[in-house]
């Protein structure tokens, strides 16, 4: 065989077989992950299939979902109502699946593409990890179906309030407002970011409904929105927990840097897998990453310091993510930020800072307590026709002392 076919059928071989060994690799990570709780459980506490089943018969949306048309845009008074309006009264299988799911546990849906059927994946209801073998890189498609879902369950909401339906509505609203909390606990910091989002606009939409109907919705309803329907969306610290999808993957990143057997970087995949990282961000600096990469392999800690490391980022994470607000401890440099950039590089670049995640779960507490509070106001205003002068007056009847606490005010003040 002349030298230069041979030399293609060994790159060939040798491209298939670290393909392969990639593959397993994910496969274990993929396994870890779908451990979680927050994806095992019994078929009758999963809230995915029953609303990923009714998306696939959903008709299409009269505009494409995005910027100018999503759950915040979408009003009675939007310009083509009709046609929104038309969309949510064609597709009432995909309002009982919303409700169904709201009654549901957990969202249950497993990591990997592989791992859901093929009529999810043609449709992009999946989750992969590890995108070009790049294991910073997972992809979240069917987060784009949840926003179609979302953006239906505003348009038949404010469908059913226009026909003066509130007790349909409410119980719709309630549905939505419980299945979007239920994504806000998944493991990824993608996810986790994207729901909570999503849940605060839809208390945006809440608030929007209590507004618009003051007048024609019931006080009762009110008062059952006030005080249990949605204080029982909880996302404080206890009950919200941090993203841990974003460890698996990280310490699994790790380990494929480094040498199985003694532990020491491989300079090899160093140069590889963080070059790739690198130049997502900075494309010009991936001509001189590569070698700089071997330098920082020869001078990294070994495998089992880096994953100490990981340990201890996560464990200052979880101390800062339950102390309150203004707690001393928020004061002190992060580990993550302390982190040797040289001897550690392999952590620093395998994981994920989630510092903007501590703002977004602080927004949806206050989204939560303002628009409790806010129902609570309605419910008074509904039975003496004015707004009372004292906070005190709206507990425990409106709503709930706990719940007129907001979680940016210094003081821990009231709304």
């Amino acid at each position: 065989m002349p030298p230069l076919r041979l030399n293609l059928v060994l790159i060939l071989v040798l491209s298939i077989g670290g393909l392969a060994s990639g593959q397993e690799e994910f496969e274990d990570i993929i396994k870890q992950l779908n451990a979680s709780p927050q994806v095992e459980g019994t078929e009758q506490s999963k809230a995915y299939k029953v609303l990923f089943d009714a998306y696939l018969e959903l008709s299409p949306p009269p505009f494409e979902v995005g910027p100018d048309f999503n759950q915040t845009t979408i009003w009675p008074k939007m310009k083509d109502w009709d046609q929104v309006t038309a969309w949510a009264e064609g597709n009432p299988a995909m309002a009982e699946a919303l409700r169904i799911a709201g009654e549901r546990n957990i969202i249950g849906l497993p990591y990997g593409v592989s791992s859901v059927d093929s009529a999810y994946q043609n449709r992009g209801l999946y989750i992969e990890i590890g995108v070009g073998g790049n294991l910073r890189r997972s992809d979240f498609p069917y987060l784009k179906a949840m926003e179609t879902i979302a953006a239906f369950s505003t348009a038949y909401c404010y469908t059913l309030c226009e026909s003066g339906q509130f007790n349909d509505a409410k119980k719709q609203l309630v549905a939505g407002l419980r299945v979007y909390r239920m994504f806000c606990d998944r493991d990824f910091f993608t996810e986790k970011a994207t729901a909570i989002t999503m849940l605060s606009d839809a208390l945006g939409v809440l608030r929007d409904i209590f507004y618009t109907y003051l007048e024609d919705i019931p006080g009762s309803m009110f008062r059952e929105f006030g005080r249990d329907d949605i204080p029982y969306l909880q996302p404080t610290r206890n009950r919200l927990a941090m993203p841990e999808g974003d460890r698996v993957v990280s310490a699994g990143l790790i380990d494929m840097v480094f040498d199985e057997d003694s532990g020491e970087a491989d300079p090899q995949m160093f140069r590889q897998v963080f070059t790739d990282i690198q130049s997502e961000t900075e494309p010009l600096t991936r001509f001189g990453a590569g070698r700089r990469w071997e330098k920082v392999a020869a001078l990294h800690s070994p495998r089992q310091e880096a994953h100490r490391h990981l340990t201890l980022v996560y464990d200052d994470w979880w101390r800062r993510w339950r102390v309150q607000e203004y707690d001393p401890i928020l004061s002190i440099k992060p580990q993550f930020e302390r982190i040797n950039p040289v001897r550690y590089a392999a952590v620093l670049y395998a994981i994920r800072d989630i510092k903007e995640l501590f703002a977004i779960r602080n927004l949806l507490i206050v989204e939560v307590n303002g628009t409790a509070i806010a129902a609570g106001l309605c419910a008074y205003h509904k039975e003496y026709g004015n707004y009372p002068n004292d906070s005190e007056k709206i507990y425990p009847s409106y709503t709930r002392k706990r719940s007129n606490v907001d979680a940016f005010d210094l003081q821990f003040g009231p709304f």
